[in-house]
């Protein structure tokens, strides 16, 4: 019986999958679901499309993908939450403190959790690369947090929530600045490398373009975007940041979820962070839809469909890429996908994300649980 539901639940994932394939929303795309529930864990996967130079690999749950802006919730979030539990920095630290540089007045209060939690006054986005690209290389990170201190706040810190590339940049500046290693060694070195992850979720600075699943070309090279990072300035600081750089496989993004479900409930975990951090990173700021780094179930048209319960936490990529936990039914859901490749249409993929997550609870609450 149980194997008939695994197959079952995996033919939902599948159909959903192809039916967006064929809808050219994307030419790729790989889906997990992992159920926690009495000391029992089920993982599920599917796939559609196919990647490599001439098409000729079909895509599965290890194909690499470029996790976008599941770079923040992925690794710039465990790397704080690990300097915190360190007492190397503090939810409360200004700005000034943690980049231990002066700042014009409206930047030195910025708080630690504020720019966690987008609510730091910062704008949403830059376009850097254009100059950036031409910085030397030892120049980069001193230039671009000049350049992004420049501008006027947005809004007063801590009043409003405005998603944040530039604060992400700044956090990825701070492990860096507070570790005295780079962002993707540090992290390798506390996530990667204790979960038996790092061909999994990883920064490709050299690798191998089979492995990866195309985002399209360089905007100002011409050169293809596969396992180099989609974002332009990401790319043009070097491919390593806070806000985007990551790419992994589905089968890898699964498993750190489910570290973070551990972490939540205050089970044993392989990731060096204590339950009590993590758990207080997740408690939701305000009345927003954000925590100190991830995201919340919106009250009306989510991407995790109708069923995630309001203590969800997840994050989206703007190459394609999510993923939702429901800490509260203990369900884990995966999306990756190169939706980006086939342009700058994004209805497809905003229908796609509720589809997928309520075709998964939908098709669970029909299969019959263990005695």
């Amino acid at each position: 019986m149980q194997e008939r539901c695994r197959n079952k639940l995996r033919e939902c994932i599948g159909d959903c999958l192809l039916t967006y394939y064929n809808n050219d929303v994307f030419s790729a795309a790989s889906g997990g679901v992992c159920e926690e529930e009495d000391c029992r864990s089920e993982t599920w996967f599917a796939s559609a499309g196919r990647y490599g130079s001439y098409e000729q690999f079909e895509v599965d749950e290890k194909t690499v993908f470029d996790l976008a802006s599941l770079t923040k919730p992925l690794v710039t979030l465990p790397s704080i939450l690990h300097l915190i539990d360190n007492r190397k920095i503090g939810w409360d630290d200004t700005l000034e403190s943690l980049l231990k540089r002066q700042l014009p007045p409206p930047f030195r209060s910025i708080r630690l959790h504020q720019l966690l939690a987008h609510s730091s006054g910062l704008a949403a986005h830059q376009e850097y690369w254009q100059r950036l690209k031409s910085i030397e290389k030892k120049r980069k990170r001193e230039w671009l947090i000049g350049e992004i201190v420049k501008k006027d706040l947005q809004y007063v810190p801590g009043t409003r929530h405005v998603y944040s590339d530039l604060g992400y940049l700044l956090l990825g500046f701070i492990v860096e600045i507070q570790s005295q290693r780079r962002l993707d060694e540090y992290w390798r070195m506390i996530v990667a490398e204790p979960l038996e992850l790092e061909h999994d979720l990883m920064f490709p600075i050299r690798s191998s373009a089979e492995r990866y699943v195309s985002t399209g070309t360089c905007r100002w090279s011409g050169a293809a975007l596969t396992g180099v990072v989609h974002d332009n300035n990401s790319r043009a600081f070097g491919g390593i940041s806070g806000h985007a750089g990551l790419f992994g496989s589905c089968a890898g993004v699964v498993a750190l979820c489910r570290e973070f479900m551990a972490l939540y409930h205050g089970g044993p975990s392989r990731l060096p962070i204590s339950p009590d951090t993590f758990k207080k990173a997740c408690v939701r700021v305000n009345d927003s839809e954000w925590s100190c780094g991830f995201n919340h179930p919106s009250r009306t048209e989510s991407s995790s469909g109708r069923f995630f319960s309001p203590a969800s936490i997840g994050h989206l990529g703007f190459t394609g890429v999510s993923f939702w936990i429901d800490v509260i039914n203990r369900l884990i859901v995966c999306l990756l996908t190169n939706r980006v490749i086939k342009g700058d249409n994004r209805e497809g993929i905003r229908k796609m994300r509720p589809h997928l997550h309520d075709t998964v609870v939908t098709c669970l609450q029909e299969a019959p649980r263990n005695p």
